[in-house]
């Protein structure tokens, strides 16, 4: 195997896309047949945001095992997060699919991600 595709980093983002690519046409084929946007802002939030957060905002794990499964869970969670805000503001919002996919996408992805800068300023300034 490479040695670039050993690295943590590689091997976290090869993990968020291989988990992004199936949960986002799963979602394109479970929702509406018009709805592409909503399938690619779940692709970017995972394939893109997840290992964005891992990187940027998370302590590397002495073992990558230990990363790869950090990944996988948070792409479980995302996508729970996106769904559930995608029917709220579909079913109960009465949003259209394409602005309930933008709302999901940015509450989800922007959300985590600062909650995780916070969550990492404390832990550096001892909070």
């Amino acid at each position: 195997m490479p040695d670039w595709l050993t690295t943590q980093r590689n091997l976290t983002i090869l993990v968020a896309i291989l988990v992004a690519v199936p949960i986002a046409y799963g979602f394109r084929v479970m929702g509406s047949s018009a709805d592409y946007e909503g399938s690619f802002l779940l692709l970017m939030t995972l394939a893109v945001g997840v290992p964005t957060a891992y990187d940027e905002y998370w302590p590397k794990y002495d073992k990558i095992w230990n990363a790869v499964a950090w990944v996988f869970a948070a792409c479980i969670v995302a996508t729970m997060e996106f769904i559930s805000l995608y029917l709220v503001g579909t079913e109960f919002g009465d949003l259209s699919p394409f602005l309930g996919s933008i709302g999901a996408f940015l509450i989800t992805d922007l959300g985590n991600l600062a909650w995780l800068s916070v969550r990492s300023r404390r832990r550096n300034f001892g909070e």
